[in-house]
């Protein structure tokens, strides 16, 4: 079978579901024709309707139709979700995109051992920047796996993980897009409450934060080096540097990560 001819099934149109459909149908990677969608809130669906994706009557008949099936609905509702699918999921891969929800505990609520593949996508994926790990466990075949990391390749970077490493994965990138912006803000809020405008101080800060990764991205620098390259010897920089090691910048920060590391195992099932 072609992997670019599968049907593909969402349960749940949220934000994430928009954000993968999107990106992949946006390059031509899948076809809204190849798409099937399941969701009680009718107004999430509407707008895929009429670039002809196909709408089902429940999870179950999604399910039976298709080929890859993500599962974009909220952790709580795993349970009731997969339970409602169990008796007609043979033959279809499960795609999890939900934080604390194990491969293990969706081959168990299935019933069977299903081929799922688990993805830790964070935010940015909805416009077109994010980043994705994704974990392959048997008996997901390899041509399936590269088509769905391929789909998410779409929008963003992705990268292979074991799930044990997804815990972490969920710090420093599906949670560390909210300590991003917070660190935007305060920045912001300096700027304000030292004489530049909201929308000044908003442009120079959100344009400073997305150009320093881009720099990153397409820089032979290690990022240590970059660091350096902003810094003269006793100038500004290296004063606000010396700053955020006399209060515990990195601490603070890796504090914060242990914190989301701890809650997201805590989460796990």
């Amino acid at each position: 079978m072609c992997m670019f001819n599968s049907k593909i099934g969402f349960i749940g149109c949220g934000n994430i579901a928009n954000a993968i459909i999107g990106g992949a149908v946006g390059v031509g990677y899948i076809k809204y024709e190849n798409l099937y969608l399941f969701d009680t809130d009718s107004d999430k669906i509407a707008p895929f309707l009429e670039k002809g994706a196909a709408v089902c009557g429940s999870a179950k008949e999604l399910v039976s139709l298709c080929d890859f099936v993500f599962l974009t609905v909220k952790p709580q509702i795993y349970e009731a979700v997969l339970s409602s699918i169990a008796d007609s999921a043979s033959g279809t891969c499960f795609i999890s995109v939900a934080a604390g929800i194990t491969v293990d505990y969706v081959k168990k609520l299935l019933g069977f051992d299903a081929p799922v593949i688990r993805v830790m996508p964070n935010t940015p994926l909805l416009c077109g920047k994010g980043a994705s790990a994704l974990v392959k466990r048997a008996p997901v075949t390899e041509e399936r796996f590269e088509f769905i990391k391929g789909l998410f390749a779409c929008s963003g970077e992705c990268v292979s993980v074991d799930e044990k490493l997804i815990n972490t994965v969920t710090a420093i990138s599906g949670s560390a897009p909210a300590y991003v912006l917070r660190f935007a803000k305060a920045l912001i809020d300096f700027g304000v409450q030292n004489g530049l405008s909201d929308e000044d101080a908003e442009k120079l800060v959100l344009a400073t934060v997305s150009g320093s990764g881009e720099l990153a991205i397409n820089s032979d620098c290690s990022i240590d080096t970059l660091i350096k390259n902003v810094t003269s010897p006793n100038g500004t920089t290296y004063a606000g540097l010396c700053s955020m090691d006399k209060t515990g910048f990195d601490a603070s920060l890796t504090a914060a990560l242990e914190a989301t590391l701890q809650r997201a195992e805590e989460l796990t099932k």
